[in-house]
């Protein structure tokens, strides 16, 4: 009997192409991909599979889970992201996970959660969950947590019983406050509460161990920074502050300080000495401190949009400044002298002597498709496969509707960005819809990105595209706020894909 339900089940994997030859037995598997195979059940034979460490069973169509699940003694990492389950898998907390993806479900109630004391990751984004009214057990282990776009209204006793929690995800909810019982997570280092309806934030987290902070697009108008010893990173963005103010000791090591669209009329200055980057931009900013220039460390600044005339000579010490973001400011004469000094490329340009931007030639096509892997490690949505990648850049380079544009450095092709033309219904003419922007990793922060847009907003202009539109991974933050600071502002429409084969 044994053999005979090895048999069917190795057939059946099989056909999904999800073991490899040479597999003899059910113990030989010991990590299983079964993703985006359109499966709506998995069959109960599966409980062979004794040594499963880890399951991938993400981008079906499963509503629910085999009993014989609960056989999986060893199993550790279960991914079940984009399925369709609208109830939380009883079987799961009778397994031993260390690690489970649940995100982009329709999954409401999730208190099947108790049962799991041994969970060091869980990924619960995307979902219908309300509220979550029970406590996790004491003894959880519970590391990283993530229940970004959800529909939670507070932060209630669930939250304060992950003792051990370090990274915490509530991005896109409803919370409109940050209790004092927040002093219960005395591990957390890195906390993001993005897009909520933040108006009140207790003041006992700023005596958390943080290392990053991430308060943006909430609906807080009043808020003194103070504390936060352990601080690097922290993010006010899209905040309409009516006062923001910082004490003399906040975050004597922050790096990095952003306050973009927050409605300030002042340059606030940490007390930091190791600041590596400061973005004001969109504000109404007049005038920048003389003391900006005690920031020896500063790589990047940015101050976009402001109403700023002048700048002082003080910026000329920042001798490690890389990057200068002063568009659309009044700029004076002087102030454009004093750029002048630091660089004459460092203003939105600072790139490396020796890269061109130019339109791709065929002899690029291997390297451009290579640079592909690099973007969609990052881009979940899609798939490394260099033979494809490199069927598709070579078929939109010989298509007549297409632009393709690359960075050189050394006859090396270290950035790219291409467009196709589409005609729009609702414009009634043509757009030109952007793709694949990549940098190479070292050669970031140097005004690549900056130029292959620029160069590409010029080519459009003489193809007399009535717009250019583009789409971005939802968790690519870097690559959200590079388009922002660009002029290109986020629609209301979501974007799907339907998979022919």
């Amino acid at each position: 009997m044994y053999n005979y339900e090895w048999d069917r089940l190795k057939t059946w994997l099989d056909q999904y192409g999800a073991i490899e030859a040479g597999i003899e037995s059910a113990q030989d598997i010991v990590r299983l991909d079964l993703s985006g195979n359109g499966l709506k059940s998995i069959p109960e034979n599966i409980g062979m599979l004794s040594k499963l460490i880890s399951l991938n069973l993400s981008n079906n169509k499963l509503q629910e889970l085999p009993d014989s699940l609960s056989k999986l003694s060893n199993l550790s990492n279960l991914d079940l992201r984009r399925n369709a389950f609208e109830n939380f898998p009883a079987v799961i907390g009778k397994l031993s996970l260390k690690s489970l993806n649940l995100s982009s479900n329709k999954i409401a109630d999730i208190a099947t959660l108790q049962e799991c004391s041994e969970l060091r990751v869980l990924d619960l984004s995307n979902n219908l969950i309300k509220e979550i009214n029970f406590s996790f057990p004491h003894a959880n282990n519970l590391i990283t947590l993530n229940l970004s776009y959800n529909f939670l209204r507070e932060m209630g006793v669930f939250f304060f019983s992950l003792s051990y929690l370090q990274r915490l995800n509530l991005n896109a909810n409803l919370i409109k406050e940050i209790p004092a019982q927040i002093s219960k997570l005395s591990f957390l280092k890195e906390f993001e509460i993005i897009e909520n309806h933040l108006e009140t934030i207790a003041e006992s987290l700023f005596e958390l161990p943080l290392e990053k902070l991430s308060l943006s697009s909430n609906r807080l108008t009043q808020l003194h920074l103070d504390g936060l010893s352990s601080l690097e990173s922290i993010t006010l963005d899209e905040n309409s502050f009516e006062s923001l103010s910082l004490g003399a000791g906040f975050a004597p090591h922050l790096r990095e300080f952003s306050c973009e669209s927050c409605s300030l009329k002042e340059f606030l200055l940490p007390a930091s000495k190791v600041l590596q980057t400061i973005c004001y931009s969109d504000n109404d900013i007049e005038e920048i401190p003389s003391e900006i220039g005690q920031y020896l460390n500063l790589k990047e600044l940015d101050i976009d949009e402001n109403s700023i005339r002048e700048l002082p000579d003080t910026l000329a010490n920042l001798s490690y400044l890389e990057t200068l973001y002063a568009n659309k400011n009044p700029l004076s004469e002087e102030a454009k002298k004093v750029v002048m000094i630091l660089d004459p490329e460092i203003c939105d340009l600072n790139m490396k002597t020796g890269i061109v931007v130019e339109k791709a030639k065929e002899e690029d096509l291997s390297q451009m498709a290579q640079l592909l892997s690099v973007l969609f490690a990052i881009e979940t949505d899609f798939k490394i496969d260099y033979n494809k990648q490199l069927a598709g850049i070579t078929r939109l380079f010989a298509h007549e509707s297409s632009d393709l544009l690359v960075a050189r450095y050394e006859e090396k092709v270290i950035g790219m960005l291409t467009m196709q033309r589409l005609i729009s219904s609702a414009e009634g003419d043509y757009v030109g819809q952007i793709e694949d922007l990549v940098v190479e990793e070292e050669y970031r922060k140097m005004g690549v990105g900056s130029r292959l847009i620029n160069k590409m907003r010029n080519l459009a202009q003489e193809h007399g595209y009535k717009r250019i539109q583009l789409a971005a991974d939802v968790d690519n933050k870097n690559a959200l706020q590079f388009y922002n600071r660009r002029g290109f502002n986020k629609t209301h429409l979501n974007i799907y894909h339907y998979q022919i084969s």
